[in-house]
């Protein structure tokens, strides 16, 4: 008899499960970091030929990671993406996205210095809500095991707490056992 493997893996295994029950064919998206392009693959894969894929990142090696990972599956033009900050998305992208998804921290192999800021991930969040259409989902891992991270968690959560309960359903994934600076996962469904 075959061992079945764990269903609660990660904040980002969470992330990719709300993904696949949220976004479907022809649906268009915001990957909000970047980071090497997992999400954006996975997320221009549940949209297919139909939908789009928008994504934004600050750093070059996040877009070259991203487009390299998206071409290699053949798949590149389900994505626009952008050299930005994710607090500027609305400038980019109408409303009516089904899925904004953001992968807090820094890139992987990366300089573990450049980070997402508290303040402009705040602002990223205000814009992706606004974009989202009715029944629209923010997911959101954040990585509080750093100095910067820890304060992101802080304001994400005083902003969640903020939601209204009639416009928005918000829900916080933590791993208790996980330890200090676990990551987890933060998924708000926009009801109107």
């Amino acid at each position: 008899m075959s061992q079945q493997e764990p269903r609660l893996k990660s904040a980002r295994h969470i992330a990719a499960e709300v993904f696949a029950q949220t976004v479907r064919e022809g649906d268009r998206v915001v990957d909000a970091t970047l980071g090497t392009g997992q999400d954006c693959l996975l997320l221009c894969q549940l949209v297919g030929e139909g939908g789009k894929v928008y994504g934004f990142d600050v750093q070059q090696d996040a877009l070259r990671r991203t487009q390299e990972r998206l071409k290699k599956q053949g798949i590149a033009h389900r994505a626009t993406l952008h050299l930005v900050g994710h607090e500027r998305m609305a400038e980019f992208v109408q409303q009516g996205v089904r899925l904004a998804a953001f992968n807090l921290g820094w890139l992987p192999g990366s300089d573990k210095s450049v980070t997402t800021q508290a303040q402009t991930t705040l602002q990223a969040l205000d814009a992706a809500l606004g974009l989202l259409a009715p029944l629209g989902m923010l997911v959101v891992c954040i990585y509080p095991g750093h100095a910067e991270g820890a304060r992101e968690q802080d304001a994400i959560l005083d902003w969640c707490s903020q939601l209204s309960p009639k416009r928005y359903t918000a829900l916080w994934h933590r791993f208790i056992n996980g330890g200090l600076g676990a990551p987890s996962c933060l998924v708000v469904e926009k009801i109107k």
